[in-house]
């Protein structure tokens, strides 16, 4: 949809950006920002591939030591020109899939048809998917793999990540709702107030007065669309995680407690396999980059060292390291104007 924008914040995520890329350019969004910060996987070299064939724009943002991460990567990306020429913009993670319940499932059905002058925007409820049975990570697709979810009522999808209207009107961006609106009329006056994804109205919600990252959970709602947030995935991706702060800053967020409350799995739940056919269209278009697969193969093989390091193993006899160092050697290099990457 033109005059639509994605932007997320990743570190150390390359071997899920394809997925989730391929996912998002089937939604329909026109523009991509990738905002990144001390990686130490291959994801730089990747987002700076997809750059150059314009499918993309990254930029690398440094945290101060009295910053958060994410507080750091949205004032950063105040100043890309993507933020200055959208009409909507949307944030969400790498772990996160927007999934649309509406015609034909594409962003166009959310925020089109004159939305602006409906609402300044809309927030979208989470649903989330546990681990069920899945105990190591393997290189295959997130949304076809994770079928079972929470309840739509269950109190961890009360947070929203939202779609919002000319961003640079308010003061500050945040990866739930943004802060401070300084745009034209008050807030709660004409199209200046805040939706649900099914155009109910979010009257909690004040850029101001209260900027919230979620609802009451008797007020979520999946009727129309929601954020399918994968925020476990297999459990050997979790203990890896465990201990360690959130991007928010949140000190050591990944408890067992943490565990406990989001590993839903009571619902089945494979909304996202409607979709398979347009997804595997826009993921074939990304692969076919030279360079890209090759890769893909790289931060793969980077993430499988990573997570041996932690527990101590030797990641040379993991069988995981050794199949993508291979695929990635077999694989051929970018053309030689790309061979930076």
């Amino acid at each position: 949809m033109k005059g639509t924008l994605l932007l997320a914040c990743m570190r150390n995520e390359g071997a899920f950006v394809l997925e989730w890329l391929a996912w998002n350019r089937m939604l329909g969004f026109e523009k991509f920002l990738i905002m990144h910060n001390d990686c130490t996987d291959r994801m730089p070299q990747l987002l700076r591939l997809l750059e150059r064939h314009d499918i993309l724009a990254a930029k690398r943002h440094h945290p101060q030591p009295n910053e958060t991460p994410l507080g750091s990567a949205y004032k950063a990306a105040r100043s890309h020109p993507f933020l200055k020429q959208c009409d909507w913009m949307f944030s969400c993670d790498v772990d996160e899939y927007l999934v649309i319940r509406k015609g034909n499932g594409t962003i166009d059905e959310l925020i089109g048809n004159g939305a602006e002058d409906r609402f300044r925007g809309m927030s979208i409820h989470w649903l989330v998917y546990g681990t069920g049975d899945e105990d190591q990570w393997e290189d295959r697709f997130v949304h076809q793999r994770f079928l079972k979810s929470a309840p739509e009522k269950a109190r961890q999808n009360n947070c929203v990540k939202s779609f919002v209207y000319k961003p640079l009107e308010f003061g500050r961006l945040r990866s739930h709702a943004p802060k401070f609106w300084r745009g034209e009329g008050s807030w709660d006056t004409g199209s200046n107030h805040w939706v649900f994804s099914d155009e109910s109205w979010f009257e909690d919600y004040h850029p101001t007065k209260n900027a919230l990252n979620g609802s009451h959970h008797k007020l979520i709602t999946h009727k129309v669309a929601h954020l399918n947030h994968y925020i476990l995935q297999t459990k050997e991706q979790f203990t890896f995680k465990k201990g360690s702060p959130g991007s928010a800053g949140s000190v050591n967020r990944y408890t067992d407690d943490f565990f406990d409350r989001f590993n839903h799995v009571s619902v089945a739940n494979p909304s996202t396999l409607a979709f398979k056919d347009r997804f595997d269209t826009e993921y074939a278009k990304l692969v076919a980059i030279p360079g890209v697969l090759r890769l893909h193969h790289l931060c793969c093989a980077d993430l499988v060292k990573a997570m041996c390091a932690k527990r101590e193993d030797d990641h040379r006899l993991d069988p995981r390291f050794v199949y993508h160092k291979d695929m990635a050697q077999s694989l051929p290099k970018p053309e030689p104007r790309d061979q930076s990457a």
